[in-house]
């Protein structure tokens, strides 16, 4: 009795030990065809495509997007309440001429900084409203680096500058630079914050 007993638990152990062995088995060869189907599923060409454009458009907004944060931080244009688009319903102003600098002077930066509200640099170019930390360095590029420079600059130079350096800075207008840098090298304050607003106003 007892090695009848023995020998029915044995073969039901070897059953059960076959059965574990065959359902392992199955799962594995279920988990391999579950894995192995997607990528015999047909592929839409048109579906991709249409993906793959929208991802490619959205990645040039956002690099659009953040250079344009980038010139509003460096610039106050922010501060005057420009735009960083350019709105084509409206009519630009024409292109103003620059003023022939006046003789060197010490510039009283204490005196800038009472009429502007804010402590400038000597020279810095990103006080001229419309250049932020990218024109900046566009600008030093062809070998302008002070506001007297800016000054002498042809709006052409500047203008063919900006076309050089790609459709993001096509937004900006030069026409007021030379302006607005000849004031800032004469150390004309508040005549340089009378054509601001005026320029915030067109």
């Amino acid at each position: 009795m007892p090695y009848t007993l023995a020998k029915f638990f044995l073969w039901g152990l070897l059953m059960a030990l076959a059965g574990g062995i065959v359902g392992w088995l199955l799962r594995s060869l279920k988990a391999r065809t579950d894995l192995a189907r997607p990528q015999t599923l047909p592929i839409d060409a048109s579906e991709s495509d249409r993906v793959r454009s929208e991802l490619e458009s959205a990645v040039a907004e956002r690099d659009r997007l953040r250079m344009e944060l980038a010139d509003v931080r460096g610039s106050s244009a922010g501060a005057l309440g420009f735009s960083t688009t350019l709105d084509t319903s409206t009519v630009l102003p024409e292109p103003v001429e620059p003023v022939e600098p006046v003789e060197p002077v010490d510039l009283d930066l204490d005196a800038a900084r009472a009429v502007l509200g804010k402590r400038i640099a000597l020279d810095d170019l990103r006080v001229v409203e419309g250049i932020g930390p990218k024109i900046a360095e566009l600008c030093a590029g062809i070998g302008v680096m002070t506001w007297r420079q800016l000054a002498e600059t042809d709006i052409g130079t500047l203008q063919s500058m900006l076309d050089a350096a790609g459709s993001r800075f096509k937004m900006h207008r030069p026409g007021s630079w030379p302006q607005q840098a000849a004031l800032l090298a004469s150390g004309q304050w508040e005549e340089f914050v009378a054509l601001t607003e005026t320029l915030a106003g067109s």
